[in-house]
């Protein structure tokens, strides 16, 4: 699960350039047109244009998410939120099969819908959006399997490690014996206990990957734009990585683009992947031209940073001064996703970093799996002062350039201003959570070096 930062109107910034360049130049058409666009090309030389915001879906349905007693919206409620989202311009849409409310499905049937309409000039309230006239889905696969609500670990192989740890846990019995389907039942299993899906010979990952985007697939109606592992190879107990040797790059890569996989997406990227294992497949792809090469790379980036503890299991996180570097991860595109959606500190009615860590702490007594992590990931002494600086910073901002500019916004266009933040995956969950995260992208061109400089460790 993520925590999404609600964020960014449409100005007519085009981004121009191939998937394997660095952040392109970009081209203002007109001040007063806020979404911006990146053109991402495949080998064939087949290229798309997709909104730089990323539209998070995770907890867009989600019952008890902004507040307690909060109601999942309805069909009609969430074709209203995805239809602005349309007409801001975002075209470009974050889902899962794992996600929560049955989101994916969701999504594909409002695309199918909106098919027709989203081709029409009269849908915008400006001809310059979406320049394909078309919608896009970003899913998502190479989940390692949940152990906590499995229950059981599923046939095939799995690191001799996993299973060591499992029994020395006592959550493998020494009488346990494989049911008849191969698969192994456990007891007491830990919130946080996972078995990697990138595991094993590449026809076990070619089956575990097939038979997760086979759900993908339907509920998208077999239009799926690019397709992240999420999370790399690795094994888990209680939220903690086990030691052990990780499967090459290479042979996941070759597993991807097994006929198979690789015929059901147009692009794959990573999700949740170490800085040496995407310049690693990067390289690969360069020399290999039959290795599917990846695209996208979605790792954790705020303004909050994560402390040694991830917010995940498995989280990866990229930090300031990489962000900065126009060379980082040179030849893929980085779509950082950021937690703490914007309602969770912004939209309470004080907004304030002690309430916000007081319901945490709330949530971490009651025992909930999340929060486990994300409290101490997130509510940190570094964290708690670049909140107050970016208060203050927003506040003097607003005064000086007479805006109104909100603190999510701030925060968010923090991300986007890094030369490396070619897309942001961001998460709102109403109308007008939506048009202020948008609002952001006009402000994220008006921050300086020195203002991201300020932000993050309080000198100029």
């Amino acid at each position: 699960m993520k925590f999404f930062l609600s964020s960014f109107l449409v100005s007519a910034i085009l981004v121009m350039g191939c998937s394997t360049s660095n952040k392109p130049s970009r081209i203002t058409a007109s001040q007063d047109f806020d979404m911006e666009y990146v053109q991402v090309c495949d080998r064939k030389n087949d290229c798309k244009m997709f909104s730089r915001l990323i539209m998070g879906t995770d907890h867009l349905v989600q019952a008890n998410w902004a507040k307690e007693g909060q109601s999942e919206i309805t069909e009609g409620q969430l074709n209203e939120i995805l239809d602005e989202a349309a007409k801001l311009g975002i075209n470009f849409f974050d889902t899962s099969p794992i996600y929560v409310g049955d989101i994916e499905n969701k999504l594909g049937k409002w695309m199918k819908s909106r098919k027709q309409q989203i081709a029409a000039d009269g849908f915008y309230p400006d001809s310059r959006l979406n320049p394909d006239r078309k919608l896009y889905a970003l899913s998502k696969g190479g989940f390692p399997f949940d152990l906590y609500y499995s229950k059981k670990m599923d046939p095939g192989s799995h690191s001799e490690q996993l299973k060591t740890e499992l029994k020395r846990l006592g959550i493998i019995s020494p009488s346990t014996m494989p049911s008849p389907d191969g698969s192994i039942a456990l007891t007491n299993v830990p919130p946080g206990t996972y078995a990697s899906r990138l595991f094993g010979p590449q026809t076990q990952i070619v089956r575990r990957v097939s038979e997760e985007i086979g759900h993908s697939i339907a509920n998208l109606n077999g239009d799926i734009t690019v397709y992240l592992m999420h999370r790399d190879d690795n094994d888990f107990t209680k939220f903690n990585r086990i030691s052990r040797a990780q499967t090459p790059v290479h042979d996941i890569m070759q597993s991807l683009s097994a006929e198979e996989l690789a015929t059901k997406y147009w692009m794959i990227g990573w999700s949740n992947w170490q800085t040496p294992r995407v310049n690693e497949s990067i390289k690969l792809a360069e020399h290999n031209p039959n290795l599917t090469r990846p695209g996208f790379n979605s790792p954790y980036f705020s303004l909050f940073e994560m402390s040694t503890r991830s917010i995940h299991a498995g989280g990866v996180q990229v930090t300031h001064k990489e962000m900065m570097d126009p060379n980082f991860q040179k030849g893929i595109r980085l779509m950082p996703y950021s937690p703490l959606g914007g309602f969770s500190i912004f939209d309470q009615p004080e907004p304030l970093w002690e309430n916000a860590k007081k319901a945490a702490k709330t949530k971490f007594d009651q025992g909930d799996a999340y929060w486990q992590n994300v409290f101490y990931a997130i509510f940190t002494p570094d964290n708690e002062a670049r909140y107050k600086r970016v208060v203050e910073f927003t506040q003097k901002f607003n005064q000086k350039n007479q805006t109104t500019y909100s603190i999510d916004q701030m925060i968010n266009a923090y991300a986007l201003a890094h030369k490396r933040a070619d897309f942001l995956a961001v998460g709102p969950i109403t109308v007008e959570q939506l048009r202020r995260t948008v609002g952001a992208l006009k402000l994220s061109r008006t921050l300086t070096e020195k203002d991201l400089d300020y932000l993050h460790a309080g000198k100029q």
